[in-house]
Order: C-alpha cells, then structure tokens, then sequence
C-alpha cells in the first residue's frame, strides 16, 4: 500500500514539474531584452497613431488563446518603433537592404500616453536562406505585460502586411516624422 502511495505522489510531483517546464506555463526568457527598450534607438518621436488595418495585423495570431481576463483589444492603438544599431542606417534612410541582426520593434500602447505596451512586434532579420522570398525577416509577437513569447517564425499576418514594402526591405517608415 505505501508503495502504491509512494508511486502516486512521486507521478504527480513529475507531472507538476512537466507542466512548470512547459513553454506556455512559463515566460519566455528574454533575449532581445525587449524589458528595457533604453536599449535600443527610438525612430518615433512621439507615439504613432496606427491605421486600422494594422491594428488587426499587428495583433497576436488567431490560433494563440489570450488570457480571457485581460480587456479586448483597442479599437484605435498607437506604437513607438525602436532599432537596434545595425537597423538604424537603412532605417533612418530607407535605402538599402537590412544586414543579417537588425532588430525592429513595435511596441503597441493602447493610448498615446500610454507607458506600458500592451504588444511588442519584433522583425530580426536573419541569415540569406532563412526566408529570401521575403527578405530573410523573422517575425515574433510578445505579450506586453507577462513578456511571454506568442508566435514567432514566418507568420502569415505579418508578411501579408510587410510584402506591400519590399522595396524597403520589407520596412515600412510612415512613422517616421520629417
């Protein structure tokens, strides 16, 4: 019998430990360092209001459930955009193709005051091969409060948006100000 009990507890305390380790129970580790955006160069100078159909684009893709106690999505959003070092010439510019480790960020708020972003998407631009019918773009979506890893990869919303700019290397710049 105390075996039979020992035997029980142990396959629960494993199964505990499975479900821990799972990715979805876990905040995914943050390699970017999206956390401290200071980091990076900020493009916008103020938060850019989004077009409506970029709200529905930039959002998490359909098949990743979303907390249900976390409030609907806004029907207006604003966004800052930030780079890395390697993506700020071609960024700044908009002439030329992005070398292999520029970073993109969009950082998705609610309101134009807003301080906590709500999405962050991110565009790493990988290796040639990767995706060169696309222009080798990785592309990831990060939840903003729990910085938990939604879809990363070649994800369909992101390059039916993104292959309208291919002759900026798929970068669009309407946030830019002048």
């Amino acid at each position: 019998m105390r075996t039979a009990i020992s035997i029980v507890f142990v396959s629960l305390a494993l199964i505990g430990l499975l479900v821990a380790a799972s990715p979805a129970a876990r905040p995914s580790r943050d390699p970017l360092q999206l956390r401290n955006l200071d980091r990076y160069v900020r493009i916008t100078k103020r938060p850019h209001e989004m077009h409506d159909s970029t709200i529905l684009y930039c959002d998490p893709p359909e098949e990743v459930a979303l907390n249900p106690h976390e409030p609907a999505r806004p029907e207006t959003a604003f966004c800052n955009v930030y780079v890395n070092d390697k993506a700020k010439g071609p960024m700044l510019s908009g002439k030329g193709i992005y070398p292999e480790g520029s970073v993109v960020i969009k950082s998705k708020l609610v309101t134009v005051e807003s301080q906590e972003p709500v999405l962050l998407t991110v565009m790493e631009k990988m290796a040639d091969g990767y995706d060169s019918d696309r222009g080798n773009w990785n592309y990831t979506v990060i939840d903003g409060t729990s910085y938990r890893q939604l879809a990363s990869g070649r994800i369909d919303s992101c390059i039916e948006c993104h292959s309208h700019y291919k002759q900026t290397d798929y970068i669009t710049r309407e946030y830019i100000v002048k």
